[in-house]
């Protein structure tokens, strides 16, 4: 728009005093003359002195008409011009400049005409583009916003407004550096950032880049939830892996499992024969052995291909108390506390999610084993954007939390290593989270371990 204001300025009230002061010069440099060699002519021509009077003051009257018709024109067409580019200015490109009789002053016309069409077009254009990037933008998972050079927000998508401003209706009026995750956000370089805030959780990425805007430098910042693409990516590693191992054991098991059946009803038969020589209890208590372990490989890979053939929750509400108490039934040897209200609506897939509690509880009796009181504790706490499940125990913690969630690990001697991973893919296809961490006293010694649900209150 500079090219823009710096042609008003020459059609301003300055300018066009003094084209026209110009214009006004060269009229009477024309007349003049022209008026002083007629009178001279009369003087010396034998005409009567009225006559000469009156042809003076119809040549005065001419002349006078002539500068001021000009003068008028000039100013009109100066007029016509700011008017025009002025309008443009504004971001009104509707108006046209109308036909007019003098061919080089219609010339400059078309071609503002034509740059008004120009203009309008991209205009249309520009604000078409916008409404579509409005439109991406609010369907984003990731929170994008943008501020000024004052680090005031003059833009923000729907997800940043949920969880970075707190849904505030005036955006335009809030300093990202006011609010605590705003702060962090921009005190951050582009990376991996962890918040445990209220609004935030976990691992985030952050993008920045700064662009400008009407000439003032403005900074765009883009974050996206980091555990949930590597969980996605994570997820499809794994179910690939399991896809490809149930199909070769599978084919191993199958055969073996048909065999050691065979073999065992054989030997049977040959058990009631007396003269048989072969040890027939020896053989048959190997056979016994190869279809137990063929039988145990494929439960195991039947619990395994749960993570791969889970079902998309059907969710539901209902009430999370209820839920709690007759999970816990299901554990009676131990002492279960719900710390909960009497009416906490919640909604999710109610198998899955009592899935998830029985995974949970189980973890948390085993590792209480050699505990002398055997306590769970459940709480709840909710905030605008989460509503969070605390389960806890008093158990031996926690001995490897990098490994904690990963399918086929395990350091039980009974256990699949299926429990967790399950728990979180459940978690993660209701949008929410689930985080485990060890208790530690005043002296940094492991009292138990705290499991969080997190689930979105939308």
């Amino acid at each position: 728009m500079n090219w823009f204001k710096s042609l008003k300025k020459r059609f301003s009230n300055n300018k066009l005093k003094s084209h026209l002061d110009t214009q006004e010069n060269l009229i009477l440099l024309a007349c003049v003359p022209l008026f002083i060699v007629n009178i001279i002519t009369f003087l010396l021509t034998d005409i009567s002195g009225y006559l000469i009077a009156f042809i003076l003051i119809i040549l005065f009257i001419l002349c006078c008409f002539v500068f001021i018709a000009s003068k008028n024109n000039a100013a009109y067409q100066i007029r016509t011009l700011s008017n025009l580019i002025e309008s443009m200015i504004d971001g009104d490109y509707s108006l046209r400049g109308r036909l007019q009789t003098n061919p080089a002053f219609q010339e400059l016309l078309n071609l503002i005409n034509n740059l008004a069409n120009t203009l309008s077009k991209h205009k249309i254009e520009a604000k078409e583009s916008r409404l579509l990037l409005e439109r991406i933008m609010e369907q984003m998972d990731a929170m994008v916003l943008a501020t000024d050079e004052q680090g005031m927000v003059v833009m923000a998508n729907a997800s940043a407004s949920k969880l970075i401003l707190g849904n505030e209706e005036n955006i335009n009026q809030i300093s990202l550096t006011s609010i605590p995750v705003g702060a962090i956000i921009a005190k951050a370089d582009t990376g991996i950032i962890e918040f445990n805030q209220s609004q935030l959780n976990g691992e985030h990425f952050l993008f920045k880049e700064s662009f400008l805007s009407e000439g003032k430098q403005h900074q765009l910042y883009l974050l996206t939830n980091a555990e949930r693409l590597l969980m996605e990516k994570e997820r499809n590693a794994w179910q690939s892996l399991l896809r490809v191992l149930s199909h070769e054991m599978n084919n191993s098991l199958t055969p073996i499992s048909a065999i050691s059946q065979t073999l065992q009803k054989k030997l049977k038969r040959s058990l009631s024969t007396p003269e048989s020589s072969v040890n027939n209890e020896s053989l048959l208590e190997g056979i016994n052995i190869i279809n137990e372990r063929a039988d145990s490989l494929s439960s195991f890979i039947a619990s395994y291909s749960q993570l791969s053939h889970l079902p998309k929750p059907h969710v539901t509400d209902f009430n999370l108390l209820s839920i709690m108490k007759n999970t816990a039934a299901l554990f009676s040897g131990s002492q279960i506390k719900i710390l909960v209200g009497d009416e906490i609506r919640v909604k999710a897939d109610k198998s899955q999610f009592e899935q998830v509690l029985i995974n949970l509880f189980k973890n948390a009796i085993e590792a209480m084993s050699t505990s002398n009181e055997k306590v769970i504790t459940i709480s709840y706490t909710c905030d605008s954007q989460w509503q969070h499940i605390s389960i806890t125990d008093n158990g031996s913690g926690i001995a490897n939390v990098e490994n904690l969630f990963i399918p086929f690990y395990t350091t039980k001697k009974q256990g699949s290593g299926i429990g967790l991973a399950l728990c979180r893919q459940i978690m993660f296809n209701h949008n929410g989270l689930i985080k485990l961490h060890n208790k530690l006293d005043e002296k940094l010694k492991i009292t138990g371990v705290e499991a969080v649900l997190s689930f979105p209150t939308e």
